[in-house]
């Protein structure tokens, strides 16, 4: 196994601890704020689809083009959650926690990309 897989596979793990503790925090969210949680559903799981769209890819480009569709759910992710903060939703150590989740994964997306483009 080279150090490119050992990065899809932490890529694929942190993105799933992640979402297991943003679920968590999800049971909390109060019913008027039904669209939020549904949108950080939804992005959460084209997360995983994107991880999953990359690895079964072979054309380049197109990997290329999943590698960036998962920094733009991360982003919007952590967009998500500081709206979350912002409605008082999340605590400010939750939102923290989360947060750096979401570094983590971005850091490790791009040290992908940055590995596919040396190839």
């Amino acid at each position: 196994m080279n150090s490119h897989d050992n990065d899809d596979f932490k890529l694929f793990s942190n993105s799933e601890k992640t979402i297991h503790y943003i679920n968590k925090q999800l049971m909390n969210y109060p019913k008027s704020e039904v669209v939020l949680k549904r949108n950080i559903e939804k992005t959460m799981y084209l997360l995983i689809e994107s991880i999953f769209s990359y690895r079964i890819e072979d054309v380049y480009r197109v990997k290329m083009k999943y590698l960036k569709d998962l920094v733009i759910k991360i982003s919007m992710l952590d967009y998500y959650m500081r709206v979350s903060y912002k409605k008082k939703i999340i605590s400010e150590k939750k939102y923290g926690s989360i947060s750096n989740f979401l570094i983590e994964i971005r850091k490790i997306a791009y040290g992908v990309i940055r590995s596919e483009r040396a190839v």
